[in-house]
């Protein structure tokens, strides 16, 4: 039976505070120690769903892993503040023992490698806040977001990142990659909207048409997320 701690964190999971206070917005929430997945053989992963936090922009994230009842361990392990997959709407986190692949048996009393369901019996949970503000290191780009795409108003509430699933990619394809001007995207399906990301993953603006003007991005590579039918996404690199 779970406890009524596991099942506070699980409610909270699905929530988060927002606080706004002029152009800073801040969120925060908790993940539940069942959302740990096994990663290889090595270590363990759990993906962070910030998108009830509404943020518009990547946010800065900060993390701590806590014991929830306070079992321990977890001052043995390596990759917390380590993010990856960082979006507006959530990130992932990797942990694994601080010594693995170990020249020692084990860590404490459990062996390596980290589980999923060591995790969970020590009630490990992942409490992160969101801030969401003007970054003092923005590129000329990030600043005119309005501006860069034709028929686009600039970045928008992520109305339906909630639940979302990685589509097939190979049933969207992007041309010409590389480009100078735009980008078009060839889908036989339904396009709900389009983010560009830049590879700080920050967003750098929405489109809702299948042409993307690129004329004022500079000179990189850039990571295209594309919201279709059935609450699913497709995610592209191309270059300009």
């Amino acid at each position: 039976m779970k406890s009524l701690k596991t099942i506070l964190l699980t409610i909270l999971a699905v929530f988060c505070l927002v606080v706004v206070q002029g152009q800073v917005k801040i969120g925060q929430g908790v993940t539940s120690p069942n959302d740990w997945v096994d990663y290889n053989t090595a270590g363990i992963y759990v993906d962070v769903n910030t998108s009830a936090c509404g943020f518009q922009t990547t946010p800065h994230y900060l993390v701590t892993l806590e014991s929830i009842s306070n079992k321990g361990y977890h001052w043995y392990i390596s990759g917390t503040p380590s993010l990856y997959n960082i979006t507006p709407t959530g990130f992932r986190v990797y942990l694994r023992w601080t010594d693995a692949p170990s020249d020692l048996p084990t860590v404490g009393t459990y062996a390596n490698p980290l589980r999923a369901s060591t995790a969970k019996d020590r009630e490990w949970v992942i409490r992160w806040t969101g801030i969401e503000m003007r970054d003092c290191g923005q590129s000329v780009a990030t600043n005119s977001i309005g501006a860069l795409f034709s028929g686009a108003n600039g970045p928008e509430e992520d109305k339906v990142s909630k639940g979302l699933q990685t589509s097939d990619t190979n049933t969207l394809k992007i041309y010409p990659n590389p480009s100078k001007d735009k980008v078009i995207i060839q889908y036989s399906g339904f396009i709900k909207k389009t983010e560009i990301y830049d590879l700080n993953s920050r967003l750098l603006g929405v489109s809702t048409t299948n042409s993307i003007n690129i004329k004022k991005l500079p000179q990189g590579n850039y990571i295209i997320k594309v919201y279709v039918e059935n609450n699913k996404i497709i995610t592209k690199q191309f270059v300009k």
